[in-house]
């Protein structure tokens, strides 16, 4: 569970943000790592403060639930004009009416303390301490949330740079070949048409490339606007490597072990278990109505004119109370039916659903746990083909500038070695987010 960090992690995490924004006031660019652009989403995103705020509220919920079992104390005063009084048949008194003090005031001092609810305030106060753990969940979840959104961001734009330099390394070896064919063509040793052929191909990798940039340009204004940084930031990820984790888990046939993990710390299944309680404590709490209310009382009242007496006397009286007051409402023995029947149902509804959501992050588990160890083999055929495309390439260019083979060829050949190492850049990112995903159903990312 997520909580408030300290002032420590906060001014440390504040002076990080400050020279990153300094270096973004000297050169309008950010190189950050992975594991720093999620220290700034848990200080920077609405989402999270909106999560915290949250949480930071039901905790005050809790202090103000436990401030049931204290006494409550009240004084009242009033001030007011009284008629002159009418007696009718008062024993030998000739009945009509009689003068009274005209001005009237009274105070009076009032305190009570409940002693016995039928654990009516106990419940309220376990019910705010589950809604308060329920809101840390969420906050974990949401957390976790914005760094997989993140990672998807950051992998984007990594693979996006990684294959920009993938694009300038084939068209730089195409412009090469386009000035070698050139150079054959005015020797009269090459057709227009291998020349057209391969300008054509330079062509189409340059606009491929432009294409490719439009959507480094995106995904980077994605991440500025989710940290709340300036849109004109350039965000440039730093080198990544695949985890030793991630190999482990690709390895290592444990889906049983993860799945542990993972209902130990995942936070909607946690949410699931804690809802379960949370229905058990409200159907306490309509339950408690069953029973009466018994609380200790003392009453302290000064007023004036006295008028327990004929003529009235204009003097103040005093007097005190202290006792037991017992409340019970008789409506309670035919409303409360059903309020107890839909508590009832709450707590069977609640139960379904922390089975389903078991059942459904042993699924996610499994299938985050297949997908990164097919990603793992995808990559390593990919780096096979990636190998031999480019022998290829490089075994047919030479064969065309010796004459023996068409350009044709040499057109494949390209396209191959560029789709190669292209699959290569996409399946090593793939594995990253895969990863990632992985992590976000143990509750561990």
């Amino acid at each position: 569970m997520m909580q408030v960090g300290s002032f420590a992690k906060q001014a440390i995490l504040y002076l990080f943000l400050l020279q990153g924004g300094m270096a973004l006031a000297q050169q309008d660019s950010l190189k950050i790592s992975l594991d720093d652009l999620f220290k700034m989403a848990n200080m920077g995103t609405n989402q999270i403060k909106l999560s915290n705020a949250l949480f930071e509220r039901s905790e005050e919920v809790i202090h103000d639930k436990k401030n049931d079992r204290l006494p409550t104390a009240g004084v009242n005063g009033s001030v007011g004009y009284l008629t002159n009084v009418g007696v009718i048949g008062l024993g030998t008194m000739a009945s009509g009416f009689y003068d009274m003090p005209h001005f009237s005031n009274s105070y009076a001092l009032q305190a009570g303390w409940v002693i016995y609810a039928g654990g009516k305030v106990a419940t309220a106060i376990d019910i705010a301490k589950i809604e308060n753990r329920i809101a840390g969940l969420d906050l974990a979840k949401d957390s976790q949330g914005i760094r997989l959104l993140l990672a998807g961001y950051y992998l984007d734009l990594y693979k996006g740079y990684s294959q920009e330099k993938v694009f300038e390394q084939n068209i730089a070896l195409g412009r090469d070949l386009l000035t070698k064919i050139n150079n054959r063509y005015q020797a009269g040793a090459a057709l227009k048409s291998d020349q057209v052929r391969n300008e054509l191909l330079v062509s189409t990798y340059e606009l491929a490339l432009s294409k490719l940039k439009d959507r480094i340009a995106i995904t980077n204004y994605n991440i500025a606007s989710l940290l709340g940084l300036p849109e004109s930031t350039i965000i440039i990820p730093k080198a990544i490597e695949i985890p030793d984790a991630a190999k482990d888990y690709s390895v290592n046939d444990n889906s049983s072990k993860l799945s542990n993990i993972a209902l130990a710390a995942n936070p909607d299944y946690q949410k699931s278990i804690l809802r379960v309680s949370l229905a058990e404590k409200k159907q306490k709490q309509v339950k408690s109505s069953d029973y009466p209310q018994i609380e200790l009382f003392a009453n302290a009242t000064f007023a004036r004119p006295y008028t327990f007496d004929i003529p009235a006397k204009d003097i103040y009286a005093y007097n005190n109370a202290i006792g037991l007051r017992i409340n019970y409402s008789l409506s309670n023995l035919y409303q409360n039916g059903r309020k107890k029947d839909i508590a009832g149902k709450d707590v069977a509804i609640a139960t379904l659903n922390e089975q389903l959501a078991k059942e459904s992050l042993s699924r996610e588990v499994n299938s985050g746990f297949i997908n990164l160890r097919q990603s793992f083999n995808q990559l390593t055929t990919l780096y096979k083909q990636q190998e031999l495309a480019r022998e290829n390439y490089k075994r047919i260019a030479d064969s065309y500038l010796e004459q023996l083979t068409l350009n044709t060829e040499v057109t494949d050949a390209t396209n191959q070695r560029l789709e190669a190492d292209l699959r290569v850049t996409d399946a090593q990112a793939e594995i990253l987010f895969n990863y990632f995903q992985l992590l976000k159903s143990l509750g561990q990312l």
